[in-house]
């Protein structure tokens, strides 16, 4: 896989904002239990596995299955109390002492002023707050108020777009709770609308899913169309009228690899070239 030039440089420069999703965390694991982060489908099926409503089970497992997960989130969190949602998403994000994966090393060797992730484990900030970039790494919320104060401020930042484990009433993961957080916290998103307009994103681990990022993306490419193109590392198999249509919709550039038998060390392998490619550039220009 060739990485664009301009992309190179643009992380060089620390004009490209980097992207983690669910994949960058799924290669953790928590040594005592074997256990990995679960991905959004595995997530909801086990919630599910906690509704005693066989009605519900019917309709949320078509939702899954059809990967409307909007939806299924509604019904299944609908059923549950506050106090037993808490409790089953620290089981998964909290309790287990999940291990930073390569890929996190790699991303904070990139060394980007701004991460963003939607992600809603602590493994990369806990790995930024006791890593190389202890004292110079800021962990933020959708919902604090500080997040344009640390965009200014010369500290390296962690967006959380969909809150954290630290807070689970205020993660994002169903339909509502979408409309809520942008209701109640339009400032983040304005910021998040800003933000994506004027830097290059790159996503890794991330599948463009995600219906209130697509919308930010979508809005940008609207509002001021660009013939710079955010970049996005996936898994190769789309078909091409696909691949088009997010270049279109969202102006996300597809750099694919391949994955036999389910094996993302191609991905990883070109996430260690990129960081060489970066560090060569630093060395050169700075």
């Amino acid at each position: 896989m060739q990485w664009p030039d301009s992309l190179v440089a643009e992380i060089a420069e620390r004009r490209c904002i980097v992207f983690l999703g669910a994949g960058a965390s799924a290669g953790c694991i928590d040594p005592a239990t074997e256990s990995r982060p679960p991905s959004w489908k595995k997530l909801l099926q086990d919630a599910l596995e906690t509704v005693r409503d066989q009605n519900i089970h019917e309709l949320a497992n078509g939702f899954i299955e059809r990967e409307q997960y909007l939806d299924a989130a509604e019904l299944i969190f609908s059923r549950l109390e506050a106090a037993d949602a808490r409790a089953f998403f620290r089981a998964r994000f909290d309790t287990p002492r999940y291990q930073k994966s390569e890929i996190h090393e790699l991303v904070l060797e990139l060394d980007p002023k701004i991460t963003i992730t939607t992600n809603y484990d602590q493994i990369y900030d806990d790995y930024c707050a006791r890593g190389d970039a202890r004292d110079g790494y800021s962990i933020r919320r959708y919902y604090e108020d500080t997040v344009l104060d640390e965009i200014r401020s010369t500290a390296r930042l962690v967006l959380k777009a969909h809150g954290c484990i630290t807070d689970t009433s205020k993660m994002v993961l169903t339909r509502s709770q979408y409309f809520h957080a942008r209701s109640k916290y339009p400032g983040f998103f304005s910021i998040l609308d800003s933000l994506f307009l004027v830097n290059t994103l790159l996503f890794i681990g991330y599948s463009l899913s995600d219906p209130d990022i697509g919308l930010v993306l979508e809005s940008a490419q609207l509002s001021v169309p660009s013939r710079h193109p955010h970049y996005a590392l996936v898994p190769a198999g789309r078909h091409p009228a696909i691949t088009q249509a997010i270049r279109n919709t969202y102006n996300v550039r597809l750099l694919e690899y391949n994955t036999p038998d389910g094996d993302h060390s191609e991905g990883i392998s070109a996430l260690r070239e990129l960081r060489d490619l970066v560090n060569s550039y630093r060395a050169t220009y700075s």
